[in-house]
């Protein structure tokens, strides 16, 4: 039996991360391999999901506690002997698992990049890590065998360049639903009248409130748009520790009766029908699978120019510089909001990004013989 120790999940809601894991154990789970996860804190509705595939959930130290989590580490690499390490990280501060499964000789580590920023609210903080990323990421390349990212960019702020550059790094898109995120104007038109959305112009967002999604910009943004917009209604859907600065922001704007903040959702898609126009002014991104799923819906999209073109799947897709005032970003979506959504003009491969896709390319991870380390 091949087994793998694969890292790190949440409680399988926490985001892309536990998303992309959990696809990956449904497409690559057999009889003859086992996989295993790491997590901080072990969540008992995820522990009883995963035992259906006989996979078993490992609580370790944080970060806060580097010796206590690499220990930790090396005890179960000791006690299971596993073929694979699969690290899923968003800095390479992360890297404590990594060298654990060096120092253990793992046969194979994978390391694989999700992201292309340090997510931290306060700023002070935000810096140290930064920096403190830089200095890991300087040898964290040489733990591992394999290098993954959900895109380019994603990769770079993770590996040193000559790798990202070189067949060594290998992309592996965020996955969609295709089917599920396709547009229907009945859903439309369903979901419009149970919020109460007829003749609004809905502007929609999908995501945490964390600073990496730069909630406070988008609510400036809405403020202009609806000056010249009165009609004008944002749905936000997320949760996070910004969430109450958020509203009160939204308050002090006197903008709580046009902003619905409908919290965690988990059907973001049928939300997506009855948006207009979709916004993402994140400060970074790796590839935000929301930004092609509403690509999919055949929303116009605007989202900042930090993020990776490689998101851009449709001619309604456009960028703008963080550095543009709100005023131009209302006056960008007011110039587009009209675009016919039963007739989607691709200009790049959707099914790039389905689940099919993703599956074969999961399977793929394991055919292939690990590299030695460099």
């Amino acid at each position: 039996m091949k087994k793998i120790l694969a890292g790190f999940i949440m409680d399988g809601y926490g985001g892309g991360i536990d998303k992309y894991l959990l696809n990956f154990l449904e497409n690559v789970h057999t009889e003859n391999i086992r996989i295993d996860f790491l997590t901080n804190e072990v969540s008992p509705e995820l522990e009883t999901f995963l035992q259906k595939y006989h996979s078993r959930i490992f609580a370790i130290p944080n970060l806060k506690h580097p010796v206590g989590q690499y220990r930790e580490v090396c005890r179960i690499l000791e006690a299971e002997s596993y073929d694979i390490v699969y690290l899923n990280i968003s800095t390479a501060i992360d890297c404590i698992a990594a060298w654990a499964a060096k120092k253990k000789k793992v046969p194979r580590i994978f390391i694989h990049s999700h992201t292309s920023g340090n997510d931290c609210e306060n700023p002070v903080k935000r810096m140290i890590f930064d920096s403190i990323h830089k200095f890991c990421r300087l040898s964290l390349y040489r733990a591992a065998t394999e290098y993954y990212g959900c895109s380019e960019k994603a990769g770079l702020w993770m590996f040193p360049e000559k790798i990202v550059k070189s067949d060594r790094f290998q992309m592996i898109f965020n996955a969609v639903d295709l089917k599920k995120f396709t547009y229907s104007s009945a859903v439309r038109d369903d979901v419009r009248k149970e919020l109460n959305l007829e003749n609004k112009f809905v502007v929609g967002h999908v995501g945490n409130f964390v600073y990496q999604k730069n909630h406070y910009f988008l609510i400036d943004i809405f403020e202009e748009l609806k000056r010249k917009c009165p009609e004008a209604v944002l749905l936000l859907l997320g949760r996070g520790e910004r969430f109450e600065t958020v509203e009160k922001r939204i308050k002090e704007k006197g903008l709580e009766d046009s902003v619905r903040l409908l919290g965690f959702r988990k059907d973001p898609d049928r939300l997506f029908q009855a948006m207009d126009f979709f916004l993402l002014p994140s400060y970074f991104e790796g590839l935000p699978t929301v930004g092609v799923e509403a690509q999919c819906t055949g929303l116009p999209s605007l989202m900042s120019d930090t993020i990776t073109t490689e998101v851009k799947i449709t001619e309604n897709c456009w960028f703008l510089p963080l550095k543009e005032k709100p005023e131009v970003w209302a006056d960008f979506i007011l110039k587009h909001r009209e675009t016919d959504r039963e007739h989607i003009s691709w200009i790049g491969k959707k099914e790039a990004y389905s689940l099919e896709t993703l599956k074969k390319q999961q399977q793929r991870l394991l055919e292939k013989i690990g590299r030695a380390h460099v």
